[in-house]
């Protein structure tokens, strides 16, 4: 089931000034992520006995954290690592 996507402030606005093939990236994780919440790649990090749950899903240099519920997947944190380019490290 597709769920639709929602962005808190903090990861639209680094969306918005992320290097543009990182952005791409990150694009397709969005579009994955939104068809299978659940899907290869993606990693349990936090559960509760309600409806949401939070995942991570790592892709070239690029990782998020979302919250997975009933309707919506609300992506929480955006993140790139890559030290050869100035970026975090791992």
């Amino acid at each position: 089931m597709k769920r639709r996507v929602q962005f808190t402030e903090q990861v639209a606005r680094f969306r918005d000034y992320m290097p543009a093939e990182d952005r791409a990236t990150f694009l397709r994780l969005v579009s994955r992520i939104a068809a299978e919440t659940e899907g290869a790649g993606s990693h349990l990090t936090y559960t509760t006995d309600t409806v949401t749950v939070t995942r991570s899903v790592w892709e070239d240099h690029v990782m998020v954290q979302y919250v997975v519920t009933s309707f919506y997947v609300v992506f929480i944190e955006l993140d790139i690592y890559d030290p050869s380019r100035g970026f975090n490290e791992v």
